[in-house]
């Protein structure tokens, strides 16, 4: 059995409550090499506890490594210049969400990606939920599909990493309860976060000239980059490409978005992401229904580890109706990404979560925006 050599570019918190805990488990199949962040507190912390001895501040020193097979890319913001350079370095690369920070940039890494012959693999981990190929299975049979419903409740993100010890560094670990942020300073850091900095002229180029000024806009297309995405895939895992965005309504200065998006035969789909602070109870559903039947996906935090995703199946005929509540499996989608990402790399094989389906994506997003009052 071939052990694949990672190195590891992002050491936050992604990486420490699914990535590397999976890969140290399945340590027949993965030996992590080396490890970069720039913040060297939290890549000795993280090395400390892993016990990695191959460090980097500079991710460009991980992949001058000739002994390393494999990159996992998890650093915040925009992944261009970390995965072209990765493919140009000859790694195989298994990538966070999102690939990139607007369409130019996606394309860029596409093009690039068609000339190697490394593997990239998008880590898209619900679309490898047992609990999505169940729903996809029995939404494919439905009759006549009038109507889906995509909803997302997202209070403050430490809630669901409450569980976990995340080392930031310095001695300094960070757990339990996190109380929320003022309003305003949630609209402040996410604007920072998501549309300032290195990623502010990302976003200006995503609204173009005329609306890059508006801060409701940019905390909005930040927060459809980095966490709508995951609906987005999703909803091109169910239906595939949709035919237009009909219409998009950015409110609550950026951090409510709803988005009525337009399929063949008279099907509308509808997207709503909210950002709810305070109510620790983050509420993920796919919702479709039809004049025979429904399905319905439920999805638990997405940090919540081995947490199932319940698929409601329900019915009818003359008086009857009738409803199933499936509780598919325990597995968790992480892990089963990770282990496909092994087995596409192993195998030479086309990723089913591609880099063709993030541009497509980032496309679909940029439509998002476009249509947004």
């Amino acid at each position: 059995m071939k052990r694949l050599r990672m190195g590891i570019i992002g050491c936050g918190v992604i990486a420490q409550v699914m990535h590397l805990p999976y890969m140290r488990d399945y340590d027949e199949y993965f030996e992590i090499v080396a490890i970069a962040d720039i913040s060297k507190p939290t890549l000795d912390a993280v090395g400390d506890h892993y016990r990695i001895a191959h460090r980097y501040t500079d991710w460009r020193d991980l992949l001058a490594r000739e002994d390393i097979d494999a990159v996992g890319i998890f650093h915040a913001g925009s992944h261009r210049d970390t995965v072209i350079a990765a493919l140009e370095a000859g790694k195989d690369v298994f990538c966070e969400k999102p690939l990139a920070w607007n369409v130019r940039e996606a394309r860029e890494i596409a093009e690039r990606a068609q000339q190697s012959d490394r593997i990239l693999q998008m880590a898209y981990h619900k679309l490898y939920d047992p609990g999505f190929l169940y729903a996809k299975e029995h939404l494919d049979k439905m009759q006549d599909v009038g109507f889906g419903r995509i909803t997302v409740l997202h209070p403050l993100n430490e809630f669901g990493l409450s569980p976990y010890r995340i080392r930031r560094g310095d001695g300094r670990i960070e757990e339990g309860h996190v109380e929320p942020p003022s309003w305003e300073e949630s609209v402040a850091g996410g604007l920072a976060g998501l549309a300032g900095g290195s990623l502010a002229p990302l976003v200006d180029e995503a609204l173009g000239p005329e609306r890059k000024d508006n801060p409701r806009l940019r905390l909005g297309y930040g927060l459809i980059t980095v966490s709508l995405i995951h609906q987005v895939y999703m909803l091109y895992g169910f239906l595939g490409a949709p035919s237009r965005v009909v219409h998009t309504e950015i409110w609550r200065d950026g951090q409510s978005i709803h988005s009525v998006v337009e399929y063949p035969n008279d099907l509308r789909v509808t997207l709503d992401w909210h950002y709810l602070s305070h109510i620790k109870d983050y509420r993920e559903e796919y919702a479709f229904f039809g004049n025979h039947d429904r399905v319905i996906m439920q999805l638990p935090s997405p940090y919540f580890r081995n947490f199932p995703s319940p698929v409601i199946v329900q019915g009818g005929e003359g008086e009857l109706s009738w409803e199933k509540r499936v509780i598919v499996s325990y597995d968790e989608a992480f892990r089963r990404e990770l282990m496909a990402f092994y087995d596409n790399v192993v195998n030479r094989r086309k990723p089913r979560t591609s880099v063709e389906d993030a541009l497509q994506h980032m496309q679909f997003i940029q439509q998002l925006i476009d249509a947004a009052r």
